[in-house]
């Protein structure tokens, strides 16, 4: 385990009194710009911490879990939080949840806000920023400091934590295939998750799918907002009658946009999305949808959490991908 680092260390480190060190770190105006950088820098450095971070310090569990999540307005990740939320509870654990809305710096403010209030552990599914720049200096100091640290759905393989996450690859393999045996030959893949380690995974599983039925892959990346416009300029240029989509909305979006170009779901174009959310259920026609088992992620990743609090001692990282399903509604003709 490691040791707090101290204003003591900082001091000797910089030859500083203590004093001096403790009101460069405060922002004291007794300080000047110049020393409180040279202080700030040396202090990140060598990791100090003004909390509980440092596992030494903590007498006693606070019981708290901290989680957090880039998007509460996706179905999937409210019901992975309510799976948490049911497996904490049984624990006698209650979690802290943020929210990084996308935002790298939004998710280091999420998890110096949780080490700070003295989580036991920190759950998370990582930005699209962050895996974007793969910045992930906020997620090894959890790691120096011995911190339960479990990444769930959006994932960096560098970082040596525990994970869970779907069988992504064969979510999208399994999609594409079963769009080819309704008798769809021009399968698209439409994403918004262009930058996450799912979106990429789902893209993966495509490609393999069309290469292996001898068909050149056709991926349409985009955003939410532009996902009307830029698929009716695609349907301009090229054949198409099915859809793999990444996320839920998107197939929903997608839908709305192949009404708009005269094209009937799923006569003309087939579409499957990910999630299972209310909104798959209840559209017209109802989604054909790879379900992602969010409530058992949930569930898992507080129960990995919870087994490394209690753990003696220290094991290697759990690697857990959990296996989705092919739920088939009416989006998709018939086989």
């Amino acid at each position: 385990m490691a040791h707090k680092t101290t204003l003591k260390a900082i001091a000797e480190h910089l030859n500083l009194s203590i004093s001096t060190v403790s009101k460069a770190l405060a922002d004291s105006p007794e300080i000047s710009d110049a020393t409180k950088l040279v202080v700030k820098t040396a202090a990140r450095q060598l990791k100090y911490r003004p909390n509980a971070m440092a596992r030494g310090l903590k007498s006693s569990r606070t019981k708290t879990i901290g989680v957090v999540i880039p998007n509460i307005m996706h179905n999937f990740f409210a019901k992975v939080i309510m799976g948490m939320e049911d497996e904490a509870t049984k624990n006698g654990y209650s979690l802290v949840t943020c929210i990084s809305n996308e935002s790298l710096q939004k998710e280091k403010q999420s998890i110096n806000m949780l080490s700070d209030v003295s989580v036991d552990a920190i759950i998370i599914s990582l930005s699209s920023e962050t895996q974007q720049t793969e910045e992930l200096e906020h997620l090894n100091d959890i790691l120096y400091f011995d911190i339960p640290l479990v990444q769930f759905d959006r994932v960096n393989e560098k970082l040596l934590s525990h994970s869970v996450v779907i069988n992504d690859f064969k979510g999208a393999y399994d999609s594409t295939m079963h769009l080819h045996k309704t008798g769809c030959r021009h399968i698209a893949l439409l994403s918004i998750l262009t930058n996450t380690s799912v979106g990429k995974k789902r893209a993966e599983g495509y490609e393999a799918a069309v290469r292996e039925l001898g068909y050149e892959p056709k991926i349409i990346n985009t955003k939410l907002e532009n996902l009307e416009a830029d698929l009716s300029a695609f349907l301009k240029d090229n054949d198409l009658d099915g859809i793999v989509t990444t996320d839920e909305s998107s197939a929903i979006y997608a839908m709305n946009a192949l009404r708009i170009n005269n094209r009937r779901v799923p006569d003309d174009v087939g579409v499957i999305g990910f999630t299972d959310g209310a909104l798959a259920r209840n559209y017209f026609p109802p989604l054909t949808t790879i379900k992602q088992q969010a409530e058992i992620i949930g569930k898992r990743t507080i129960q990995i959490a919870i087994e490394s609090l209690e753990a003696k001692t220290k094991k290697d990282p759990i690697q857990e991908t959990i296996e989705t399903e092919l739920v088939i509604r009416k989006s998709t003709r018939t086989i």
